[in-house]
């Protein structure tokens, strides 16, 4: 082999290690790699315009943004082996579990927001005026999302309890793993009555649910349940440790508060 081969050689190989090293380098964090952040898709309005707003301020950023049920974002971390950078949670309920496996940077949880439960019927519907109508004998079933797997049925269940009706109301519970699902269930008129969040899906996700179909019958007073917190946080796994923090407080700010409250999403002062 000439030497004037022997040199082409070793520059390709050059080349290609240190392709190989510049892969690993953004893997590992450096400015250019991709910042991922799990959302829950009942809160895909606000988000998307808080994300929007962030990619005006941080242009060099790359950030992508996975939608999909807030339970099923907690599966594909904690069982799957997925890690996205950033997790967005619809209460404290779902940020938690993925807390409890050690895979959350505890110090990086921020609240950035609240919402408001309340009390739905079919819109047709006028037999149910209050929570305590659950447990009358008109209504054949109750929709709630399932305590153990969302935040809405968590919430859900504490607003029952406080009213001292979660016993009573037990046989006429229809659970339902996703929050979406035990909502359209009192939309379509199968459930006389359901507990929701006030504006999520309705605001949040308008493509989802509508309006129309439900009826809202009572605003609950927020001394029957604990304080919805809107929670995000940065994984331990991140390698894009200082984008997501950058992200999370944005997030909190009161500039990504007042992005998210133009899209359904209560201030943290309306949680106290």
């Amino acid at each position: 082999m000439s030497r004037g081969a022997q040199i082409a050689i070793v520059v390709l190989l050059l080349a290609v290690v240190a392709m190989g090293a510049l892969l690993i380098s953004r893997q590992q964090g450096v400015p250019g790699g991709r910042l991922l952040v799990y959302a829950p898709c009942g809160l895909q309005g606000p988000v998307q315009a808080a994300v929007t707003a962030y990619r005006q301020k941080h242009p060099d950023t790359p950030l992508e943004v996975v939608y999909d049920n807030a339970n099923v974002l907690v599966r594909r971390v904690v069982k799957q082996g997925e890690r996205p950078d950033v997790f967005i949670s619809p209460g404290e309920l779902e940020i938690s579990q993925v807390a409890k496996q050690g895979l959350l940077d505890d110090r990086s949880v921020r609240d950035f927001g609240t919402l408001d439960m309340v009390l739905i019927a079919p819109a047709k519907n006028t037999t149910v005026t209050r929570v305590e109508d659950l447990i009358g004998p008109k209504v054949k079933a109750v929709a709630l999302g399932d305590p153990k797997f969302n935040s809405v049925g968590h919430y859900g269940e504490q607003v029952m309890r406080a009213r001292k009706i979660w016993d009573a109301v037990q046989p006429k519970l229809i659970l339902r793993e996703f929050p979406l699902e035990a909502f359209n269930l009192v939309a379509q008129g199968q459930a006389e009555a359901g507990l929701a969040y006030l504006t999520c899906p309705l605001d949040t996700a308008p493509e989802k649910a509508s309006k129309s179909s439900v009826r809202i019958v009572e605003k609950i007073s927020r001394d029957s349940y604990g304080p919805i917190r809107l929670q995000l946080g940065m994984l331990n796994t991140s390698k894009q440790q200082e984008a997501a923090r950058a992200f999370v407080d944005f997030m909190a700010s009161s500039e990504g508060q007042q992005v998210t409250g133009k899209n359904g999403v209560l201030p943290l002062g309306a949680a106290k």
